[in-house]
């Protein structure tokens, strides 16, 4: 199929890479170019600089992997991208949009008012970039039916876990940000596990060996371990984002009438940890708070040494 992927962070360039691998037409597209270059190289359209609009001409299906709600947004609405998406495909049909993006089920809602019901799909990922890239991603769907049959080919390149949720495509989005609170969570447990563990003087090799086999600890947590004891925090998932994801499943409860103060907590944890000097590292940094001197300020990411 012709597929137009708007937006270059690692998920965006992981999912066109894969689709690209999957031998459909692949455009690419980037507010700032020079993020695609390794996609360009592999015979991907490369669209970055131009106006977002023009970047979804002539596709069939348009991807959008953005950092937030107002970039969604700017993009799809501001940019003119929902009007573009009429005139994309060409034979009386339209193109149909699918947000990959992790923001508020009401954001999904408004996509879907904007470009037509029938044109849209929600699908965030479950998976860090890594998944997307060897096909192992777990894929949230929800949207009207027409259109999920339509990407069938889509789907089936990028993965075989999905899980189809319905025609209200807000509904991928509380699956989406009620699983991230519960990463979120974990790890900044975990974190002060760790911590703790070793300032009471348990060695790092029985911590690996010992919370690496626990059933308490979660594979996702697993995953993880290793650098809250080695103090090396490279990833992609950042503790920005989880700042904001923290937050985005924080407002679905209070949307729903709840107050959730450990959710609150948490979000809380990563402003702090991003605001310190890690917003550009692993979740995993959010342990450095507990390293820092009490009461004092951490220097950020030079303390980084475990």
């Amino acid at each position: 199929m012709r597929i137009a992927v708007l937006g270059m962070g690692r998920m965006g360039r992981a999912v066109a890479g894969r689709l690209l691998a999957g031998g459909h037409e692949v455009t690419v597209w980037n507010r700032s170019p020079g993020k695609a270059d390794d996609l360009a190289g592999q015979g991907a359209a490369d669209r970055s600089g131009q106006p977002a609009s023009g970047a979804v001409g002539g596709a069939e299906v348009v991807i959008t992997s953005l950092s937030d709600d107002a970039a969604v947004r700017a993009v799809v609405l501001d940019a003119g991208v929902a009007g573009a998406l009429a005139r994309t495909a060409g034979g009386g049909r339209a193109a149909i949009l699918v947000d990959m993006s992790t923001v508020l089920p009401t954001t999904s809602r408004q996509l879907a008012r904007a470009v037509g019901e029938q044109g849209f799909v929600a699908s965030p990922i479950l998976a860090a970039p890594a998944g997307v890239e060897n096909g192992e991603a777990l894929y949230l769907i929800a949207g009207p039916a027409e259109p999920r049959r339509a990407l069938t080919p889509v789907f089936a390149t990028l993965s075989g876990r999905r899980v189809e949720l319905g025609e209200d495509p807000g509904t991928a989005l509380v699956v989406k940000l009620l699983s991230n609170a519960l990463l979120l969570s974990g790890i900044a447990v975990l974190s002060e596990v760790v911590a703790t563990a070793r300032a009471a003087g348990l060695d790092d090799d029985f911590l690996r060996q010992f919370l690496g086999s626990s059933p308490l600890v979660a594979p996702a947590l697993r995953n993880r371990l290793d650098n809250m004891i080695s103090g090396r925090h490279a990833g992609w998932f950042t503790t920005a984002l989880g700042a904001k994801d923290a937050r985005l499943a924080e407002d679905v409860a209070l949307g729903h009438g709840l107050r959730p103060p450990l959710i609150a907590a948490v979000r809380q944890r990563y402003q702090e940890a991003a605001a310190e000097g890690w917003a550009d590292e692993d979740l995993t940094a959010v342990i450095e708070l507990m390293r820092r001197p009490h009461g004092s300020a951490a220097s950020g990411p030079a303390r980084h040494e475990a």
